[in-house]
């Protein structure tokens, strides 16, 4: 009886040990990627008037500095370039057609980013030349994937894929339009159409292992999705798209789990939100944005979305006549954690009384559009 206990005990004892193993070797099977996506970055005369310098160049880095080492730190970092970037022979300008000095891609770069959308509703405002002069530009940087405006079909038809610790993300990107404006070629933008849809992320899906939708979409000002982005986020967890990032409303909407088919969950953030910017219309909605980050693990049964979290961010900015608009400076960009009422009281907005640009007002926006779930004690 003793010599059957010492054998069961040894038994036992081996399946312990080689079940330690196999949990070791499941552990690291798990390949994992940070991914950090931040809202529009609009370029509007008075910010980039902010960062020219005495030798006529332009650097906007310093108001990135507060964020930059987030965005380094994330294996994967995304900006919507709401502003084009078409030339600087066409000169500079702001809305309603945009153009934004080429020194702004330089600093991009330099802070972290590493996938530039380039499909929204002011992509053509330098004409298709325009749109032909910003692919360029971001050719001459190897590290950068910019991507949603193209200048052949090949190139449209070509699936943007992204690789990291093992894992491809391919990048798909939408508009809704472009201010009217028509491409010379029906190839140059994705706009929403649901058919292509279903065919971009169905190629996609067999050259990845994530597919993340950049979204260009609903209505300026609210913080509700329209019918029509909630159809289209439908659309996209139905094709299996993983993660969709919203942007153009320029305040923040929901974040939210859409089910699609075959059990399938789509994580959806409506709206980002403005980035860097300096619109003069709206209120202190337009200056809160956000940053979405979260994981990408890879398992042997497929992809999961862990870690989703939100952080508030401030587009803050002075002036010196509060009469005169164009008088705004110190553009720069913080995290609302980092904000405080004594730079808030020095808010451009806060010299008219019917804006609220106080910190406990933003934190309050904050958790009555995002669901709690995702909020943590750097949110805000």
């Amino acid at each position: 009886m003793w010599k059957y206990r010492i054998m069961m005990t040894m038994l036992f004892t081996v399946f312990i040990f080689f079940s330690g193993l196999c949990l070791h070797d499941q552990k690291q099977l798990v390949d994992k990627v940070s991914f950090y996506a931040v809202g529009d970055n609009l370029i509007h005369p008075v910010v980039y008037q902010d960062a020219l310098q005495v030798d006529g160049n332009f650097d906007f880095k310093p108001m990135y500095e507060y964020l930059e080492k987030d965005i380094e730190s994330a294996d994967i970092s995304y900006i919507n370039q709401e502003s084009p970037i078409g030339g600087d022979e066409k000169g500079f300008s702001g809305f309603k057609q945009f153009n934004t000095p080429t020194d702004i891609a330089d600093d991009i770069v330099d802070v972290g980013f590493d996938i530039v959308n380039g499909s929204n509703n002011h992509t053509l405002d330098q004409g298709t030349d325009g749109l032909r002069n910003e692919i360029n530009l971001w050719k001459q940087f190897d590290d950068i994937l910019y991507t949603g405006a193209f200048n052949s079909q090949k190139a449209r038809d070509h699936i943007p894929v992204v690789e990291r610790n093992g894992i491809k993300v391919a990048i798909l990107s939408y508009t809704y339009g472009t201010n009217d404006i028509s491409p010379e070629k029906p190839y140059h933008i994705n706009y929403f159409d649901e058919a292509q849809i279903k065919e971009d992320v169905a190629k996609a899906k067999t050259q990845s292992d994530a597919v993340i939708v950049s979204a260009h979409w609903g209505s300026e000002g609210k913080h509700e999705p329209t019918r029509k982005q909630n159809k289209y986020a439908e659309v996209f967890a139905n094709a299996g798209v993983d993660v969709v990032i919203g942007t153009h409303p320029h305040v923040i909407q929901p974040i939210e789990w859409v089910k699609g088919k075959d059990n399938h969950k789509t994580l959806v953030a409506y709206s980002l939100g403005n980035f860097l910017n300096g619109q003069s219309t709206g209120d202190e909605s337009n200056v809160l944005g956000g940053n979405i980050r979260f994981n990408i693990e890879k398992l042997p049964k497929g992809v999961t979305i862990k870690n989703v979290k939100w952080q508030s961010l401030i587009t803050h900015y002075e002036i010196a006549n509060p009469l005169d608009d164009n008088t705004r400076h110190s553009f720069k960009m913080y995290p609302l954690k980092r904000y405080d009422d004594k730079l808030a009281k020095r808010h451009a907005l806060s010299y008219d009384h019917e804006n609220d640009v106080t910190k406990q007002h933003l934190e309050t926006i904050t958790k009555d559009v995002i669901d709690k779930q995702y909020l943590t004690p750097d949110s805000y």
